[in-house]
Formats: C-alpha cells, structure tokens, sequence
C-alpha cells in the first residue's frame, strides 16, 4: 500500500507501469484533496462552459454521463491540485522525465445506476500529441467495485494503435469518419475474453488512483453502482520528448490550430510546465 503522491513512485511502481503500462496506487491522496476534487467536480457538474461531452442527458438533466476538459483555468481546486498535492512529482517519477507539462483535465461523471461504458480504447490517437512520457492519473472521489471500475489491459501500450471508437454509443462506431491509418487494428471483444489480453481491475477508494501511459488500452463498464455516483477526475501530463502532431480529422479534446505546431515541443500557456526533476 502507498501512501502519499510524492513518495508513490518507487522503483517498483515505475517497473511495474513500465511492464503493465498501468498501476494502481492506493491512499496516494489525503481525505482534504479528496474533498477539494468533489467540490471542484461538483461545480464542474452545476455549470457547462467550456469543453463538455454529453453522452446521457444534458445541462440540467438529472441522469447524466459527461466528460468536461480542461476545467482548470476556472476551478482552483484543480489548479492547486496539480501544483500542491504530489501528483506533478508523481507523474514525473513515473514517466522517467526530467520535466513536464500538464496537458488538461477531465472530469467524468456518471449519476446513479447509469451503466453506459467508456469503450476500450488508447488516450493519445485521440488527441493532438504524440510521445512515450504521456501519463494520466485517474482519481475517483466515490468508491468503485471492480464492476464498475476503470480497468486496464495489461501490456497494450507496447500492441501498436488500435482504431479510435464512439464514447457516444458505446465504442459500436468510429469516433472520427476518416483518419485511422492501415496499421490501426481492430479492437477485439475484450470483454469475452480474448487470449492476449488480461483484463485488471480493482476496487478503489477515494485517495486512490490510477496511473497509465497514453497508449494503454482502457476502459469502464459504467457505474452499476445504483446508489452512488461515479465521480473521477483524470490530470494528463507530457514528460520529455512529448510533441504536438496534425490530425486533419480533428482530435478530442480539440485546439485551435495555431497551439499545434505539428513536431513541436508541448509547452506554451495552454500546456504549462508544472514540474522538474531535482526543483
């Protein structure tokens, strides 16, 4: 068991993230973290500015299932998170890097019972970056069963691309019309079990997280929790050698186009530098 963000990223942490290309820590965040979180969550929850995705209901519905980006620029819990808590130091560890930048945000919400699945898939072809230190730390601030969990296949950042799916239905269709290369492979009934790919899930609980690499197939069945929410919040960080790359399909969350200079190094106002090795 470990117990606080700065100090989680041990030898045997980073080995094991490296291998499996996800880990599970647990207690890494203290009870008045948690608290800030659900607050800035909730907040996040009473208004819709900025980047949202509705995949049930809408802005004043009572069942709900979103994800909003890029939420901390307005919520101060989030922006004192990134900086006070350990989970710069944490990420950094963990990535092997000599410095990073936050990427975004992404708050995940799902009301009682609402059982809609985030579809198996990979962070990075998603989004306007490409690199090896791309790292997201999942936080839930509600206890998940391993039913209802965000679960991981163990090994699949080393699987090559896999093609990029609908949160909207589920993962039944293609999340952009065009843009997956030849190369990307179709994603398999993970579900039923198919030879090559562990599924790992564990129960969590708030100060728990979940550490993964940005090409980690991952995934949720939905909350079947039917008296609880399922509230989470993920910080993505870029370690070294991380750059901004062109998607002419578009990429989730989307940029204006002059902040993705296709080769560039992340960094920049919208991508700050939030930690350095040995500061």
């Amino acid at each position: 068991m470990t117990s606080g963000a700065a100090e989680a990223g041990t030898d045997d942490v980073v080995d094991a993230y490296w291998r499996d290309g996800a880990v599970y820590l647990r207690e890494a965040f203290e009870p008045c973290w948690i608290e800030a979180l659900t607050a800035g969550i909730e907040a996040v929850r009473a208004t819709s500015a900025g980047e949202y995705h509705w995949y049930v209901g809408g802005p004043g519905q009572e069942r709900v299932f979103f994800n909003a980006t890029r939420m901390w620029p307005r919520i101060d819990a989030f922006r004192r998170f990134v900086h006070e808590s350990g989970i710069a130091d944490l990420a950094g560890q963990i990535s092997r890097s000599t410095k990073l930048n936050l990427l975004w945000d992404g708050v995940f919400y799902r009301t009682e019972g609402l059982e809609q699945p985030t579809p198996w898939h990979q962070d990075a072809p998603y989004w306007p970056v490409e690199g090896e230190s791309i790292v997201s730390v999942w936080i839930p601030v509600d206890a998940v069963s391993a039913e209802s969990v965000l679960g991981f296949v163990r090994g699949s950042h080393r699987m090559g691309r896999f093609q990029r799916r609908s949160f909207r239905d589920g993962g039944r269709t293609a999340h952009f019309v065009a843009g997956d290369s030849d190369a990307a492979r179709p994603l398999p009934d993970i579900d039923a079990g198919v030879p090559g790919f562990e599924v790992v899930r564990a129960a969590m609980r708030p100060g728990d997280c979940l550490v993964f690499h940005g090409l980690t197939l991952h995934g949720s069945p939905g909350n079947r929790a039917r008296a609880s929410k399922l509230r989470a919040v993920s910080f993505r960080f870029a370690g070294d050698g991380t750059t901004f790359v062109h998607r002419p399909e578009g990429t989730s969350p989307s940029f204006p186009a002059e902040v993705q200079r296709a080769g560039e190094a992340v960094g920049g106002a919208l991508f700050p530098q939030v930690w350095c090795a040995g500061a």
